[in-house]
């Protein structure tokens, strides 16, 4: 398991091999990424959805995560 001491709040994929995707504060993380999940999620653009890409694009497509600055994790970065 991977842990950012920086930053305890943001969730990460718990295992290189694990396919499941994991959207924190508009971090998104996957532990496995092949060619059937590519094409599993190649159109799709949703939150919540079971692949990398589409969750990636729906967070890009937000353009800004709220949810960092409303719980404060902005002031625990060093800009």
């Amino acid at each position: 398991m991977y842990q950012v001491l920086a930053l305890p709040e943001v969730e990460f994929c718990s295992s290189l091999a694990s396919a499941d995707v994991v959207s924190s504060y508009g971090v998104v993380t996957t532990g496995k990424y092949d060619v059937t999940s590519a094409a599993v999620d190649a159109f799709t653009i949703a939150p919540g959805s079971k692949g990398f890409a589409s969750n990636f694009a729906f967070e890009i497509s937000k353009h800004r995560c709220w949810g960092r600055e409303l719980d404060g994790l902005v002031s625990k970065v060093a800009f």
